[in-house]
């Protein structure tokens, strides 16, 4: 008897209409679940990398080469690294280039004009390995640079 009523009620509507309206609460519900929390923020099946957290106690943590030269004058950027290998001038910028072979690494200093614009400053520094593939630590490569003398160009012999 329940059924024949169903029947002549829903006689009109659609199936997939019915199929829809119930189910569709049912996926909007699941579209705002969370996945459940973990102490160590790792969801679960994921593994946890500690490569990252282990430290050497006897090193001390590594800064990036930026918190060292960035803010210094173009004059202290050049008593620190001596004439820049390449410099590329975009105005109102300049780009220096500094490049050492042990680690094979390639420092760019981005210099700008600073607020009064008498001067330029080093507004963002980067390392670059020259290696394919390779990483190179910013402190390594600051490293060098600091101890290698600014090169000097041999003198040019007169053309006859």
């Amino acid at each position: 008897m329940f059924s024949k009523y169903c029947a002549s009620k829903l006689r009109g509507v659609k199936t997939p209409r019915i199929l829809f309206a119930l189910i569709l609460p049912v996926v909007l519900a699941a579209c705002g679940a969370r996945p459940p929390a973990t102490t160590t923020g790792v969801l679960p099946g994921e593994e946890l990398d500690l490569s990252l957290v282990h430290q050497k106690p006897d090193e001390p943590p590594r800064r990036p080469v930026s918190a060292d030269v960035v803010r210094k004058t173009a004059a202290e950027a050049r008593v620190l690294f001596g004439a820049p290998t390449t410099l590329r001038r975009e105005p109102p910028a300049e780009v220096w280039q500094y490049q050492a072979e042990a680690p094979r690494c390639t420092l760019l200093l981005f210099l700008y004009p600073d607020e009064t614009a008498t001067r330029m400053r080093v507004s963002h520094a980067q390392v670059l390995s020259r290696v394919r593939g390779q990483t190179i630590d910013d402190s390594d490569c600051l490293a060098a640079l600091l101890k290698t003398p600014p090169q000097e160009q041999p003198p040019q012999r007169p053309m006859s």
